[in-house]
């Protein structure tokens, strides 16, 4: 029986926990990774969007070279590449892992070999790789998020392209002509995602 995305800390910790090396064989292209940061950046993140997630990602499995990839928009890198295990072992070259929990979750859609998934994954990213994080886009939405709590709204942002990492897979799941809903606030987080009952988790990684 598939079980929901956590949405808050507590979900989180009650997760099943597989050590990577273990989970490696379970990953699937199109798969997600949620980041629940304990740095100082990602707590703010969470604070201002009321999510327990400060970033999603996603995955591919590189089959030729049996590597696991990353396939992301990160402050202050921009859209890039990076492999997998980096954060379990290395994250951003600190000789660490990952500050915070690593979850897995999948699209119903994707809940198989999809050959097609690959390729168009990878347009998605050649298409984008180097554009910029957009600094300035991640905190009108902090702002939006915050205003929101007053009842007041502001009008919606226009789309734009992989400027933020939840808008990255929002660009790459509409590849596989897969829609992920924005919220009633006009754009997408990263716990926008992780609610979409079409996305199960599944596993927490070590």
């Amino acid at each position: 029986m598939s079980r929901s995305v956590p949405l808050d800390r507590a979900g989180i910790l009650d997760a099943a926990v597989i050590p990577y090396a273990d989970a490696r064989g379970l990953l699937r292209t199109g798969d997600l990774l949620f980041c629940s940061g304990s740095e100082p950046l990602s707590r703010i993140i969470q604070t201002a969007t009321r999510s327990p997630y400060s970033h999603v990602a996603l995955v591919v499995r590189m089959l030729a070279i049996d590597r696991l990839l990353l396939l992301e928009a990160e402050w202050p890198y921009g859209v890039r590449v990076v492999p997998l295990s980096s954060y379990v072992k290395d994250w951003n070259g600190c000789g660490m892992r990952y500050p915070g929990h690593l979850l897995v979750a999948r699209h119903r859609a994707l809940d198989g070999d999809d050959e097609t998934a690959l390729p168009m994954f990878l347009s998605e990213l050649v298409d984008n790789l180097g554009r910029r994080y957009s600094l300035r886009r991640a905190l009108r939405i902090g702002l939006r998020e915050i205003v929101a709590l007053a009842g007041l709204r502001f009008r919606e942002l226009r789309l734009k392209k992989a400027t933020v990492c939840s808008e990255y897979i929002y660009h790459a799941y509409s590849r596989l002509g897969i829609h992920l809903p924005w919220n009633r606030k006009g754009y997408i987080l990263p716990m926008d995602i992780a609610r979409q009952p079409d996305i199960s988790l599944v596993c927490r990684v070590l």
